[in-house]
């Protein structure tokens, strides 16, 4: 991706890969959702926001129970579901209902109580 891109939010994430998480950065853009794993981890990952059909916060659960909001959850056209272990969930759902009320896409947005 030799584009330059706006960087609206960025912070640390770890990508659920089965049971070994991925460590690295989740950066939003206006066009992309970009994981960036840190050095010797898998390769990066790019979600093309028209790619996105559904957003969630979801939470993770210990000994079967919801116990921490730290999960942002992203489904693809293509039927792929990826999971990113965010801090501040809040935080990321916030930026991320900005970023799809300016693309008319805000249906893609699965708000939780």
């Amino acid at each position: 991706m030799g584009e330059t891109l706006d960087v609206i939010y960025k912070g640390l994430a770890n990508l659920k890969n089965g049971f070994k998480p991925v460590p690295g950065r989740l950066f939003i853009t206006k066009e992309y959702l970009i994981h960036k794993p840190n050095d010797y981890f898998a390769e990066e990952v790019t979600i093309p926001f028209a790619d996105i059909t559904r957003v969630e916060g979801v939470m993770t659960k210990i000994l079967g129970r919801d116990m921490l909001s730290n999960i942002l959850e992203i489904e693809t056209k293509e039927g792929h579901t990826f999971q990113f272990i965010v801090n501040r969930q809040k935080k990321w759902l916030e930026i991320m209902a900005q970023v799809l009320a300016d693309r008319g896409e805000m249906e893609k947005l699965v708000s939780n109580k």
